[in-house]
């Protein structure tokens, strides 16, 4: 049978990457001269940590003693692992390529950064994000958290090889893909300032909801098609809209209209939390 064009969207979707380029933080280096950079893609969907173990194999020789305890740098601030790697680059990169980022395997700052122990604290971070999801969805996250471990293990697995026929064959036998609350889960990510030493995740203001879709809407000939513009006005209130209208608003790196349809972005762009992630930048 053939693909679809939605397929093809999707197929594209998942097969994004950023490029990077890691250093290893000065301060770990023991050797003279220092290891060259690793070039390495990393998956658009998929999280900073699952690229951890190359650079570990890459950087290892020159370490000091101690414990491994990967996490990375952007600008002198530690980022957040637990966030989509291509949220994190669509929300705090310049565009630039390849991403530049340190990464450490010392001092891991637990003051800025969730604990981490490996692939496993991933994986369950991933799922109570998906279970979260199916609740806004449905109104239950039952079939998620009935799930095996077996069952588990293969859609992890789907994730960090950017598998998405497999996923989606295995996220459709749970039957929590359609919105059959006519709700649609939705985070925003909201840059205002510069991220640097200075401000940080200060610069950065964030918000996690659902949507309602059928809801009325202000304004003549509007219809009944929720946009993109909508739920920035109705989930950061004390954006103007001014602002609102200069906002540079983007998914999955591709910059989109304020007219957009949210269930159209959601049906196309959504990740594999099942939600959809907006990063906005205010443009000066």
């Amino acid at each position: 049978m053939a693909d679809t064009e939605d397929d093809k969207l999707r197929e594209e979707h998942w097969r994004g990457a950023i490029p990077l380029k890691l250093e290893l933080h000065e301060d770990e280096v023991t050797t003279i001269p220092g290891p060259v950079p690793l070039f390495i893609h990393a998956p658009r969907l998929g999280y900073l940590p699952q690229v951890a173990d190359r650079a570990l194999d890459h950087f290892r020789s020159v370490l000091p003693p101690g414990n491994d305890q990967p996490w990375f740098e952007y600008k002198g601030v530690p980022l957040k692992w637990h966030i989509p790697t291509g949220v994190l680059y669509d929300l705090l990169s310049s565009g630039e390529c390849p991403w530049e980022l340190t990464i450490h395997f010392r001092l891991y700052p637990e003051n800025v950064v969730l604990p981490f122990s490996g692939d496993e604290t991933l994986q369950s971070s991933y799922f109570n994000s998906i279970k979260e999801a199916a609740f806004v969805l449905g109104g239950s996250s039952s079939a998620v958290m009935s799930m095996s471990q077996k069952g588990q293990d293969a859609m992890w697995v789907n994730v960090k090889e950017c598998d998405h026929r497999s996923f989606w064959e295995n996220v459709e036998k749970l039957e929590i893909t359609q919105a059959s609350k006519n709700r649609l889960p939705l985070r925003l990510y909201l840059r205002r300032n510069v991220f640097d030493t200075i401000l940080g995740w200060k610069s950065v203001e964030y918000v996690s909801k659902s949507f309602q879709l059928n809801q009325q809407l202000e304004g003549e000939d509007r219809g009944e098609c929720l946009t993109i513009g909508d739920v920035l006005q109705q989930a950061i209130p004390t954006l103007t809209e001014e602002q609102t209208r200069r906002a540079k608003v983007t998914m999955a790196g591709v910059e989109v209209d304020l007219k957009a349809s949210v269930e159209s972005m959601y049906k196309h762009l959504r990740n594999p939390d099942l939600w959809l992630y907006i990063c906005i930048l205010m443009v000066a």
